[in-house]
């Protein structure tokens, strides 16, 4: 496993981890979507592929702000204090997670975009005890193009043995290589962009009210 160092933070959320796979993720989706067939739960930069708390549960509604990058929350502290306050249904187990960006794959004109974005919002490094979970490759609206915007029988025997457990890239080479045959496959969504996904803290839920 390799993971570069130049990593720029983007943000924090936290994703559902109960949902009934089968029933968002049928065999015929995986087979227009997936890589890896095999894949129980792929999890992602995309929230349509890895669904936030705010998404999954009604009763939770996102505050004005969160952050600069889509729905990530530029504070973790923040996105913990809020779920502790306003979520009192979590019964379920769901994960705090962050995502980072491989700065040292990115041009140098779109890392300044980028810069651009985060500005001086997150000052947060990527701390050493997050469990690194995994590449995805996606837009910089964070629309995977590993999980989100089918697949071929070509990329499948190209890249499918590349993918860990949770459909994402464990090394930056594979993740690079995939980021550019994206470029050209899906112009529409261009550039790429490889990001890392990181554990923060597993939340296993709370009790059911008796």
């Amino acid at each position: 496993m390799t993971i570069h160092s130049n990593e720029l933070v983007l943000g924090f959320d936290a994703r559902e981890m109960w949902l009934d796979v089968a029933e968002y993720w049928p065999e015929e989706t995986k087979r227009t979507f997936l890589l890896r067939q095999d894949i129980i739960k792929p999890l992602s930069t995309d929230e349509y592929v890895w669904r936030s708390v705010f998404d999954v549960d009604i009763s939770l509604q996102y505050p004005q702000w969160t952050g600069p990058i889509q729905n990530l929350w530029d504070n973790l502290d923040a996105l913990q204090a809020y779920l502790d306050t306003t979520w009192s249904e979590r019964t379920f187990p769901y994960w705090f997670m962050a995502v980072t960006l491989q700065e040292d794959v990115c041009e140098r004109e779109n890392l300044l975009e980028w810069h651009d974005r985060v500005s001086n919002l997150i000052t947060t490094p990527r701390d050493p005890a997050w469990t690194f979970l995994g590449y995805d490759v996606s837009d910089k609206w964070l629309t995977s193009g590993l999980s989100n915007c089918g697949t071929t029988e070509t990329l499948r025997n190209t890249y499918a043995s590349s993918l860990n457990e949770y459909h994402l890239f464990d090394a930056i080479r594979p993740a690079v290589d995939f980021m550019h045959v994206t470029d050209e496959r899906v112009r529409a969504h261009a550039p790429f962009f490889v990001f890392g996904l990181w554990l923060i803290k597993k939340e296993e839920g709370l009790a059911h009210p008796a």
